[in-house]
Formats: structure tokens, sequence, C-alpha cells
């Protein structure tokens, strides 16, 4: 299998002239919301991270609506998530097929069927892979093998995967690990930024490419901000979605301003980061309270300038 990248024109997504066998590869970048929820500042932090690092090489930022659960999706909140990201000053060059319109094969990928339960599996009682079941979903084979890799914003990394994970749930419909897999190899994406708690994911899906024979991207993964109550951002912390920010008075510059540092750049609005501040940056050891940022309850305020 050898899934071709996808672009409007035709043309594989990210592709330009035959480049000469010195010339250095674009960067390809994506940004890749999920239609069930609006965006929240950990949204935000991600894709801004996304949008610096593909701009500060000159690189192609795609749009890639991830839909996959159809039950959950709302076509309403993509519209939102595309305005959001717009007020924030994040724009792409293309946007790519949503995920619900496309194919996902799964021909040569070492696999067994598995009809067990959620917490069967997490007790340890799933015997599937010894003795496969003839419908269920699909899992994926693992190789439990150490997977090391430099994550350009965390470093050195080293996972040895300890499950196997979904290419198809029980309807047939693809599951995450494959079709982000399939869809930043056939968009042309090299380089993936989003969040540390995806670290040990990125082992799985780099073992899920190598079994297609693709190549992994460069990988940059953000800090977690944690809600209030100490759990990841998500939907259910509804204070800190950008539109319930922007009803508040908060500006896209000021957001920035608070976000930014916690990647180890100036508080400064988003389109004010210079190469050279890029470079240098050194992210939080993270998670990262969102409410040690700011009081995101109230109006913006002043921004202190940063000591030394």
């Amino acid at each position: 299998m050898s899934p071709r990248p996808e672009s409007a024109g035709g043309a594989p997504a990210g592709a330009g002239a035959a480049p000469g066998r010195d010339a250095p590869v674009r960067t390809v970048g994506r940004l890749a919301p999920t239609p069930s929820g609006h965006l929240h500042l950990g949204n935000a932090l991600a894709f801004g991270a996304a949008w610096l690092a593909v701009r500060m090489e000159g690189g192609r930022l795609l749009l890639r609506i991830e839909d996959l659960d159809r039950g959950r999706s709302r076509a309403e909140v993509a519209a939102a998530q595309r305005a959001d990201l717009r007020w924030l000053g994040v724009d792409w060059d293309h946007e790519t097929p949503p995920q619900s319109t496309r194919a996902y094969p799964v021909d040569g990928l070492p696999s067994y069927r598995c009809d067990c339960s959620r917490r069967q599996r997490l007790a340890g009682a799933c015997r599937c892979a010894e003795v496969p079941r003839a419908t269920g979903r699909l899992c994926f084979r693992c190789p439990r093998v150490p997977v090391a890799f430099t994550d350009e914003l965390q470093g050195p990394q080293c996972f040895t995967p300890d499950h196997d994970p979904t290419l198809l749930q029980r309807d047939g419909s693809a599951a995450y690990p494959l079709a982000v897999v399939v869809d930043d190899h056939r968009d042309g994406v090299n380089q993936v930024v989003r969040g540390a708690d995806l670290l040990a994911a990125t082992a799985e899906q780099r073992c899920i490419g190598a079994a297609l024979g693709i190549a992994a991207p460069r990988t940059l993964h953000v800090p977690v901000l944690l809600g209030p109550d100490g759990r990841k951002l998500s939907k259910s912390h509804g204070s800190t979605e950008l539109r319930a920010l922007r009803e508040r008075g908060w500006t896209p510059a000021a957001i920035w301003a608070r976000l930014l540092p916690v990647l180890g750049l100036p508080p400064v609005d988003l389109a004010a980061v210079r190469p050279e501040d890029w470079a240098a940056r050194a992210a939080r050891p993270g998670p990262v309270a969102v409410d040690d940022l700011a009081d995101w309850d109230a109006p913006p305020g002043a921004v202190a300038a940063p000591s030394g």
C-alpha cells in the first residue's frame, strides 16, 4: 500500500516542481482539528506552534478536518473552528478533504480481529492476538520493540509499545492511529505538531508507518495545558474556549502574550515572533496549569515584560 498525497488540483499536497537531488525538502505541516467541540486554549497553543514551525521555515500549512467520529462531528463546529483559527491569525494554505470522505485500506498490515470490551482489554484479559476472532475491531500487531526518535521540542524519546492500536472500528470505519498515519503521508505532511500527551502514541504510529513503508515525519510536541480541575484541557472546560474568551474581551494578541511563553517565546502577538526567537525557544516543562498563565475569567490586563 502506498497512499498518494492529495490536493484539490489533483497533484500531491505540498508538491511543486520536481526538486533536484540536493534540493532541500520543503516543510509541510498541518492543522488537524476534530469538529466535536469548540477550540480552547490548549488547541490554540498547539495550532500556534504548528503555524510558527511552518512559517519560520517558509513551508506550507494544511488544514485537515479530522471527522472520523461521524456521530459526534458537526459541520457547524468545523465552520466555527475555521473562524476561530482565522481570528487567532492562524492561516493555512490549503484544506484537504476531510477524513470522513477518505478510504483507508489495510492491505498487508499485520492485524487480527478482537471482540473484547474495553474493560477486558484494560484488565489484560484479552487473548485475541493469540486466538483471533471472526468479527470485531481490527487491531494492528504492534512490535514490542523500543522506538527511539528526537522530538524538536521535547528532545530524545524512546517508547516500547505495550498494546495493539485499533486500525478499523467494529463497523469497519477507520480508527485514528491508522487514519493519521495514512493521511499525513498522502497529504505530504513531514512535520507534525501536537500535545505532549501523544508522545507515546507517536511510537505506535511510527510502527504502523514502518509496516506501510511510510517515512516518519518530524515531530514537535508542545506542553499540555491543564484546567482548574488538574485535567487536560478539553471541551468540558468551557471557560477556556476561544469563543468564551472573545466574549469576555480577550483579543488574539492578549491570548498569544500569555500562551507563547509556554513555548519559551516572548510574550508577543503570534505574527511578531522572529526567526531568532523561534530558534532559541525552550518550552516550559509540562504540563502547565492554564490558571497560572492568566485570570482567564476576567478581561485581559497588561503583561509584564520578561525579566533579564
